[in-house]
């Protein structure tokens, strides 16, 4: 790359950022079906231009929002997770530890929430959109069952149930307490989690042989 392409990639990738964080915020207020192209580029300060200068479509910005945000959730999972910071600790305290630096790095974020839940409704109606939302559920799920198995092992346990099963299991139950903190408009109840996901992750593993 020459020195003189490389302020224009960085302007492209900054014009890029600036839709999609636009995009987030407009999305949560407003839904994907209620959420113009007109009123992202307002909220992100461009034209429709520079719009489709990055984006084919309205539901290709919407993808690729989705895709960013799975980046930097498992990207915040694997630190959190990281094999140093609960080394030599039983399995309650690592699962609490783990805990603990996930929601510090990453903390209940009711405008993601939001997103999320319209890309699940997308998922639901099975359209075009929805299907490729589908394909990328999935995917997360594959790297989150791939991380909970390797810290398992770290710790000394192996899933005694399928791991589709287990992993539906841990993600269902920090769902509901996120979806009732945001409802309440209060702090996660990191107490509640650091009681029930090892209770439950103990339940369904045993020590590895």
């Amino acid at each position: 790359m020459t020195s003189d392409t490389a302020p224009a990639t960085r302007s492209r990738a900054a014009t890029r950022e600036r839709l999609l964080d636009a995009a987030r915020a407009v999305l949560a207020a407003e839904g994907i079906q209620g959420a113009s192209v007109e009123r992202i580029c307002d909220e992100a300060g461009f034209s429709r231009g520079a719009f489709y200068s990055n984006f084919s479509s309205k539901d290709d910005l919407v993808l690729a929002l989705f895709r960013r945000e799975r980046e930097s959730m498992m990207s915040l999972l694997q630190e959190a997770a990281d094999p140093q910071a609960y080394a030599g600790m039983d399995p309650v305290e690592a699962v609490g530890v783990i805990i603990d630096r996930f929601v510090l790095l990453q903390p209940p974020d009711r405008e993601w929430y939001l997103v999320h839940a319209e890309f699940e409704l997308r998922g639901v109606r099975d359209d075009a959109v929805g299907r490729e939302f589908n394909d990328a559920w999935r995917e997360v799920k594959a790297e989150f069952e791939a991380v909970m198995v390797t810290l398992l092992r770290q710790i000394g346990l192996e899933l005694t149930v399928e791991t589709g099963h287990a992993s539906a299991i841990l993600m269902g139950t920090y769902d509901t307490a996120l979806r009732e903190a945001l409802i309440e408009r209060r702090p996660l109840d990191l107490d509640l989690l650091k009681v029930t996901v090892p209770i439950v992750m103990l339940s369904v593993t045993r020590p590895v042989s």
